[in-house]
């Protein structure tokens, strides 16, 4: 519809206004032909201006009207929007929103488009809200899963939001270990481990989806209340893999039914996050069990690294997935380590690897490739993906200050990236040795620079 000023109120009143003019010039001529008066009666100048001024009136009339009616809808749903965005400035600063129905809502019961529009806008607010609070709770899951790499602490981590979450009166996680599962964390459950065996298991795992039972005789699980036991009304399975690895499975038994959907996208979301850390952490027992963790930076050592990135690079291979490794190295160590000692150089070794490993995604590791030289993989990703997370990382380190002896030390590195598959890199030799190319390439460059080789 074609505009005649930039406010649609203007609009509306231009156009009521207008419309009453044109009947008020019509209706002399509506009344001469129905009433069958004279001309001389109804075809004059003073009949002409009452009617169009008639006509202005009610069209004033109809726009004021209008005003008081729509308008006051209107600035209603404008109050509540602005209530809305101010809560939601709030939330960015103090992590907490409220919005009870009788501050968000709009409360306007009408049986026509304003109605459903009230509907609308107060679907929307709640659908921004739990988007918001959903958020909020997955922001702190992830942080409380980031504090620690012990497969015990996980697990508990686990098993405490699964059951705020979902609900549930027990609950328990089994790891998958060596073709075999073994129970990780229990709580308030009993189970009889030895009544089932690991085909059970593996078949539940298989199922890719949440199983859930209603009133079904397991009877190698029970709920522990301290002075006895019960059987749950309800018990869920859901299977733990990420990517192509089966990390376990989490068992919730509940007397009450589940109070979410499993197969929410919400609920799949919060089961896809987990998994990560729990998969991470059964990593790192066997990296413990295999003594494979370098001990100065608490990164996996070269021997259990390179194994590991042999396996991530068969995997790229079997999959069709790219697989990317940066080589890092720090610039004039030696000169570091000749000047405020070899205990210095140790502090920057640690200090650089804990910003890599806070700094990358919980997929890829980091392995000491020999003395100040770091081999980054980042499994899936492409040498443009690298180069960003390369990147983040030198710019990160280039800002850093570590404190020795009373002295404010800054340092910098060097890296090369090196990505399978291309026309060159075809082994894991030739991934390692592009990448020790290319951050040859960034030192004789200038240093403090990332090159992508191969």
């Amino acid at each position: 519809m074609k505009r005649f000023t930039s406010s649609v109120s203007q609009d509306l009143f231009l156009i009521m206004v207008s419309f009453g003019i044109l009947i008020g010039l019509i209706l002399p001529f509506f009344t001469q032909f129905v009433l069958q008066l004279p001309s001389s009666q109804v075809l004059n100048l003073t009949f002409f201006i009452m009617c169009v001024t008639a006509g202005i009136i009610v069209g004033i009339f109809n726009f004021s009207i209008f005003r008081l009616v729509v308008y006051r809808f209107l600035r209603e749903m404008r109050s509540k929007i602005n209530e809305f965005r101010e809560k939601l400035n709030k939330y960015y600063w103090d992590r907490t929103l409220q919005c009870l129905p009788e501050e968000c809502h709009l409360d306007m019961a009408s049986a026509d488009v304003i109605g459903s529009l009230v509907e609308d806008f107060n679907h929307f607010i709640d659908t921004i809200y739990h988007l918001i609070k959903t958020e909020h709770i997955s922001s702190e899951f992830m942080e409380n899963l980031k504090k620690s790499l012990k497969i015990n602490d996980v697990a508990e981590i686990i098993i405490q939001f699964f059951r705020d979450y979902f609900g549930g009166d027990a609950a328990a996680i089994l790891t998958y270990e060596r073709g075999q599962f073994n129970i990780t964390k229990t709580w308030n459950l009993e189970l009889a481990a030895d009544k089932i065996n690991t085909d059970y298991w593996f078949r539940v795992l298989r199922e890719g989806r949440v199983i859930l039972l209603k009133d079904v005789a397991e009877d190698f699980l029970a709920i522990n209340i301290g002075l006895g036991k019960l059987k749950p009304k309800h018990i869920a399975y859901i299977p733990l893999v990420y990517q192509t690895h089966d990390v376990g499975i989490v068992i919730l038994l509940s007397r009450t039914p589940f109070r979410k959907d499993f197969q929410s996208l919400e609920s799949q979301n919060i089961i896809s996050e987990a998994t990560p850390f729990l998969y991470n952490a059964l990593l790192m027992k066997r990296l413990e069990l295999l003594a494979a963790i370098d001990e100065l930076t608490g990164v996996l050592n070269r021997r259990f690294g390179m194994r590991r990135l042999k396996e991530e690079l068969e995997r790229s291979k079997r999959y069709g997935l790219p697989l990317s490794v940066g080589m890092i190295d720090i610039d004039d160590f030696k000169k570091i380590n000749d000047t405020y000692g070899h205990q210095c150089g140790d502090l920057i070794l640690k200090t650089l690897a804990e910003l890599i490993s806070q700094n990358i995604r919980v997929s890829d590791f980091v392995i000491r490739y020999g003395g100040e030289e770091f081999l980054v993989v980042v499994p899936g990703a492409s040498s443009l993906d690298a180069m960003k997370i390369m990147e983040r990382l030198r710019q990160a380190v280039s800002t850093l200050a570590v404190h020795y002896g009373g002295y404010e030390l800054h340092f910098t590195f060097s890296g090369g990236i090196a990505t399978f598959p291309s026309d060159i890199i075809r082994d894991l030799g030739t991934l390692v040795q592009k990448a020790d190319q290319a951050f040859y390439q960034a030192k004789k460059s200038g240093k403090n620079r990332v090159i992508i080789g191969g």
